[in-house]
């Protein structure tokens, strides 16, 4: 059994694509559905490329999940390190 098999299986137990449809597709076609996910430590924040870092994701609920939850907390953090970095210059001033 190779490893591009067994991940398309791994990918297949989570359900996401159709059992009829999975049927007709290869490994590779399998794989090449999903994109890999930084959880819980997004990559912009140090997550590193370990297993435990990563979830498969389809493709589509990757981007989703990206505009959705990462890109705004992203915006929110710099948003507030920029406003810390404010306060810190006017208190310094003083």
């Amino acid at each position: 059994m190779n490893d591009k098999l067994r991940l398309a299986s791994a990918l297949l137990a989570r359900g996401e694509i159709p059992y009829e449809q999975s049927k007709k597709m290869s490994n590779e076609q399998i794989i090449a559905h999903y994109e890999w996910d930084h959880y819980p430590v997004r990559k912009c924040d140090g997550g590193p490329d370990e297993a435990w870092n990563l979830v498969p994701r389809l493709i589509e609920a990757h981007r989703v999940k990206t505009a959705t939850i990462d890109a705004p907390a992203i915006a929110k953090g710099r948003r507030i390190r920029r406003k810390w970095a404010q306060h810190r210059q006017r208190m310094e001033a003083k």
